[in-house]
């Protein structure tokens, strides 16, 4: 797997990072990559430092689970699966995986349930691989559907409310809290989501943060990167906001906000898609470049809707068949033609 374009990561992508998050808690182990790395670039030291400190803010406590409770967290996850629904019929999905996940949520959530006594900070990190995607339940009781080649890290503690920082795309369902607890949602450098109970997708990926609103209600906070364009806004359900990163731009919209989430179900919104549209997609869900030498093909678009199946091979053969063309593919490279 190719080393990831660490010199244009920002502190808290960097602190999103395993690698990273495990040379600074584990110094002992020398990491040779990062010693060097910095050695390399001296002047990223300033963004070394703020993702250091970002992830030094959250401590870390041993935890071992006793045998008593060890009986006790199989009974609940048994128990949880049996009440699950069944979900043979869907060809593209394969039950182990289903399991798995659903066991790893059971055992992050009983594991804070066993040790939130203690009053100490919980943090976890969870990652998709391109061409995946995963549903998490957090330690608040909140989910999180992290879309193909995204990174979130989780951070809660006593004072200092919920957050999360992403780096990709996830789709929340926020836990109300009685005592109206903050959750935030950090995204690029300046731009910040604060929600207390709702439904929501974020996609940091590409030039623009998009946030779009499906339930309840969040409000927005855009730091200062660029003089005068400092703002903070509320959303009510249907409406979305387009954040650039570079310009610092932002414009606030109505919208359909299945064609944003939809994915999170598996389906894929088309409303006047067009090739262009197809190839963002597939780079962003598999990291794979189409090649569009004829121009005129980006000219056509369609409406409807189709599965999200999270495999090359047949998301290519269904866009061909809608948008009538033959491709080919050499690594993550696909050329598109006429059929």
């Amino acid at each position: 797997m190719a080393t990831p374009d660490y010199y244009n990561y920002n502190a808290s992508q960097l602190a999103l990072d395993q690698d990273f998050q495990d040379w600074i808690l584990q110094p002992e182990r020398h990491n040779v990559f990062w010693e060097n790395w910095l050695l390399q670039y001296p002047e990223k030291e300033p963004v070394i430092d703020a993702a250091r400190k970002l992830v030094n803010s959250v401590q870390f406590k041993a935890y071992v689970l006793p045998e008593a409770d060890k009986e006790l967290l199989l009974d609940a996850i048994w128990h949880k699966m049996e009440e699950q629904p069944d979900i043979r019929n869907n060809r593209h999905y394969l039950p182990w995986k289903y399991a798995a996940a659903v066991l790893a949520g059971i055992v992050i959530t009983a594991a804070f349930m066993l040790t939130r006594t203690t009053k100490q900070p919980v943090m976890l990190s969870a990652r998709t691989l391109p061409g995946e995607k995963k549903t998490w339940l957090l330690p608040d009781s909140s989910e999180v559907v992290l879309n193909a080649d995204s990174r979130l890290l989780f951070t809660t503690s006593p004072g200092k409310g919920r957050e999360v920082w992403l780096d990709g795309e996830a789709y929340f369902h926020v836990k109300h809290k009685t005592n109206s607890e903050r959750f935030i949602v950090h995204t690029y450098e300046h731009f910040n989501v604060e929600v207390t109970g709702t439904q929501f997708n974020v996609n940091s990926k590409g030039p623009d943060v998009i946030v779009v609103l499906e339930k309840g209600s969040i409000r927005l906070h855009i730091n200062e990167s660029v003089p005068g364009k400092s703002a903070s806004m509320a959303l009510v359900p249907g409406e979305m906001v387009r954040y650039n990163k570079v310009a610092g731009d932002y414009a606030k919209s109505k919208t359909d906000p299945a064609k944003f989430t939809a994915w999170h179900n598996g389906k894929l919104i088309m409303e006047d898609y067009t090739l262009q549209d197809a190839a963002t997609f597939m780079q962003q869900t598999f990291g794979c470049n189409l090649i569009i030498n004829d121009t005129t093909l980006l000219k056509y678009k369609v409406s409807g809707s189709m599965p999200v199946v999270y495999n090359v091979d047949t998301m290519m053969l269904q866009l061909a068949n809608v948008f009538r063309i033959q491709f080919n593919q050499k690594g993550n490279d696909i050329w598109i033609q006429k059929k």
